[in-house]
């Protein structure tokens, strides 16, 4: 066996240290023989020392999004931005050496440019460039790191825009470094629902014609017409909307409607050749009056070529009534008083007139009648039309029905004294049923209730028979909730039990009937019970002669009485109540709101009762106290 000289350094170096030792235990000899043999030159090679300088350039790194890019204002299928607004993008890049960096935006993925700054003092003065083929939709400015970065662009029809497809948009941050500028390598489209990538443009609809179909009579509903369209087909067809203003001056493209001379606009959901309707003023001239049509789409985006003018005509009138010459109970809020029965001085002031005037030629009366709606605004003149059929005391009262079923009382208070007088003023009174439908807040008011008011509706009648259209009040007031409760009987009895024991069951009953125009709950608090008890007179404090209120137990179920609970509730079965003297406890009876007059079909709920006699008792006798119920509306789903 032979060794090279030249490797057995190495070898020696990478060896564990077990191998060495065993080498040098068993080759001891023939180790010190090579090692005399090797010679000066090789231990020279062994024992020498020599330097070598290590040297690394340290690149630099991309900026990175700490923010991801988002749209400022979501611009999606349902959101788009309009032709001509800006879209507007931000994030939040950090650049680990701390420079500035650039937020920039283009249509594809293809890798953009970055460009270095002159020199490390004009950092943040180059930026960078979308990639070949990309539409770059716009790059920040220099942004410190760390903060907010955010670039805009503004939209138009055609162009580099798309109003058929969506615009793509990807989103790099850049920096300008002097020597090895470089963007972050993956682009970012956003994290955020809509307000990712891409952006939709919505283009403006088109107009091309306006019109109406008069002539109409004062009071009658006038159409207004167009030939229009939305060319959009990117997220399906969109609405459209006429506005139709009497002048070409103030109508205000932020809110799409006339400040003062706004005559009608689109009502109903339409795609193509909106139209709108307009139930005239009450007082007008047979004559020509100005009309403007403004289209615009359901994003708010108006037609070029808005506004186009057709006038309309007017002819003659039938008696009518202007909504703001309708005024119930003086302006304000409508409340109930009467638990069960009706309320009554609430009033009601209007005025009729008609254009021919309110005197005939052969002075005479030529107003002669009228027709009076009062409802919850829900069920307009429509359902509340006037007539006795339409009658409902929750929510219409018309004056169509007989006084004793419902006594509207009104008398002119003015003259027709002159042939320019168009008008006659009526005061009137009237009662509300104590079930009329709530319309405030409440508490506990459901929607369907709260979203309405109460309204009227009134029309006037001429010598002829003519009848105008029924105008409602432009002051429509709300009817305050009306929570009450009527106890059926004034007592609960217990019967006889001796001290030591209680109720085998809550089956002593209270009935509440609900005569408020809410659904109902109820509170109840109570007195200890004592043979000496009354009004003003509590019971003393005595173990053996007053009934704490505590051992009293209610619920709405006939459950079994808890003897086990202790004073406070503790112990106390959930589903049982414990009476209080300092506490009202809610009970959810859930009467449902009474909706008829008659006390037969009033709506009722019943509380059942039981009660513990302490041992310490040995007063015997008859036991009173005293128990209060109040009422609480219940909640919008127990109505």
């Amino acid at each position: 066996m032979s060794y090279k000289k030249e490797e057995f350094p190495h070898y020696v170096k990478t060896a564990g240290k077990i191998s060495i030792i065993a080498a040098l235990t068993g080759l001891m000899v023939f180790v010190f023989t090579l090692m005399f043999d090797v010679g000066a030159k090789e231990f020279s090679k062994v024992s020498a020392a020599s330097t070598a300088t290590t040297t690394l350039t340290v690149l630099n790194t991309p900026p990175a999004f700490t923010l991801e890019p988002y749209e400022v204002i979501g611009s999606a299928t349902t959101t788009p931005t309009n032709s001509g607004d800006a879209v507007s993008w931000s994030a939040i890049g950090t650049d680990s050496n701390g420079a500035p960096y650039f937020l920039l935006v283009c249509s594809t993925n293809a890798v953009p440019t970055a460009h270095n700054a002159s020199g490390p003092g004009n950092l943040g003065s180059a930026p960078p460039e979308c990639g070949v083929g990309s539409v770059q939709w716009g790059v920040s400015a220099s942004t410190t790191s760390g903060t907010l970065a955010t670039v805009a662009t503004t939209t138009i029809e055609g162009g580099q825009f798309s109003t058929s497809t969506p615009n793509d948009w990807y989103a790099w941050v850049c920096d300008d470094d002097t020597s090895n500028p470089r963007c972050n390598s993956v682009p970012s489209q956003g994290l955020y629902a809509t307000s990712s990538s891409p952006f939709h443009v919505n283009s403006r609809p088109i107009f091309s014609a306006f019109g109406n179909n008069g002539p109409k009579e004062p009071g009658a509903d006038i159409t207004f017409q167009s030939t229009s369209s939305d060319p959009d087909l990117l997220g399906g067809d969109q609405n459209i909307y006429l506005v139709v203003c009497s002048t070409n001056t103030d109508y205000n493209p932020t809110t799409n409607t006339c400040a003062t001379n706004f005559i009608a606009s689109t009502s109903i959901s339409l795609t193509d050749d909106a139209s709108a309707t307009k139930t005239l003023d009450a007082i007008l001239r047979d004559d020509t009056y100005a009309a403007y049509g403004y289209i615009v789409d359901q994003y708010g985006h108006e037609a070029a070529t808005n506004p186009l003018n057709f006038d309309f005509d007017v002819s003659n009138v039938a008696p009518t009534v202007l909504g703001g010459d309708i005024t119930l109970n003086g302006g304000s809020a409508l409340s109930l008083a009467v638990m069960g029965g009706e309320t009554t001085g609430f009033t009601l002031d209007f005025i009729v007139r008609d254009a021919n005037s309110c005197l005939t030629a052969a002075s005479t009366t030529e107003i002669v009648d009228y027709n009076v709606a009062i409802f919850r605004s829900s069920y307009g003149t429509t359902t509340c039309d006037g007539s006795a059929g339409s009658y409902d005391p929750n929510y219409c009262y018309p004056n169509g029905v007989a006084t004793t079923t419902w006594n509207l009382s009104c008398a002119p208070t003015n003259t027709c004294a002159s042939p320019l007088q168009d008008n006659i003023n009526y005061s009137c009174t009237f009662p509300l049923w104590f079930v009329a439908d709530p319309t405030d807040p409440g508490p506990n008011t459901p929607t369907a209730y709260e979203v309405d008011n109460w309204s009227v509706g009134i029309s006037g009648t001429d010598d002829d028979t003519l009848t105008g259209p029924m105008a409602t009040t432009s002051n429509p007031q709300e009817l305050i909730s009306f929570s009450a409760i009527d106890i059926v009987s004034s007592a609960i009895v217990y019967g006889g039990i001796e001290p030591g024991f209680n109720s085998p069951t809550l089956s002593a009953t209270s009935t509440a009937l609900n005569v408020g125009n809410t659904g109902l709950d109820q509170e109840v608090r109570g007195e200890s019970m004592c043979g000496t008890f009354a009004v003003g007179n509590n019971c003393p404090t005595s173990p053996t002669s007053t009934i704490p209120e505590w051992r009293q137990q209610f619920s709405t179920t006939t459950y079994a009485y808890d003897a086990d609970a202790t004073e406070g509730g503790g112990l106390l079965d959930p589903w049982i109540l414990q009476l209080s003297s300092s506490t009202n406890q809610e009970v959810e009876i859930n009467i449902p709101k009474t909706v008829a007059t008659s006390s037969a079909f009033w709506q009722e709920g019943t509380t059942y009762w039981g009660i513990a006699v302490p041992v310490a008792i040995t007063l015997a006798g008859n036991y009173q106290g005293l128990n209060t119920y109040t009422a609480v509306t219940a909640e919008p789903g127990d109505w």
